[in-house]
């Protein structure tokens, strides 16, 4: 149910507004995230908005596609991601739900301003998150879809904010 994921991503105190009936539709065909074009999802409060979420896909997951949910607030930093849904092998690639495993809450706080450019990356690529034993490919692919994501968010956050502003 993408209401509830959406509520995993951006926190209640957040918004006081429907998040599925306060969309933007932005293009996103140079974005890699896996469609032409992204809603996104405005959280207000009082008619101020305080984050956006949007759906995004690693394309390229060891076993195909991973579809993601990411809310960030409107300074830039990651308020949540979640996996909507995956074909990673379970007992392995599986790690990235929240179900599974705590890793994909590595990402809240993150941001472009606080993390470098090359530290967006698994360990083993000299970067700051944590890879999966037998299972590399996977977080890999996560981390950098996370990572577009947020370029994405930031080459829209004043169009995001001043339409969010403006209904």
């Amino acid at each position: 149910d993408l209401k509830a994921k959406l509520e995993e991503v951006i926190p209640a105190e957040l918004h006081d507004n429907d998040l599925l009936l306060d969309t933007v539709t932005v293009p996103s065909a140079n974005a890699n995230l896996g469609a032409n074009e992204t809603i996104v999802y405005l959280a207000k409060k009082q008619g101020e908005i305080n984050a956006v979420c949007f759906k995004f896909i690693a394309p390229d997951g060891y076993a195909g596609a991973i579809s993601l949910v990411m809310g960030i607030d409107k300074k830039g930093e990651i308020l949540g991601v979640r996996v909507i849904s995956h074909t990673e092998t379970p007992g392995l690639g599986d790690k990235i739900e929240i179900s599974k495993s705590k890793w994909i809450l590595s990402f809240n706080g993150k941001s472009l301003e606080n993390v470098g450019f090359e530290q967006w990356a698994v360990k083993k690529d000299n970067g700051i998150f944590d890879q999966f034993s037998g299972a590399t490919i996977t977080p890999r692919k996560v981390v950098l879809a996370i990572r577009r994501g947020l370029e994405f968010y930031n080459a829209n956050q004043a169009t995001l904010l001043a339409t969010g502003e403006k209904s």
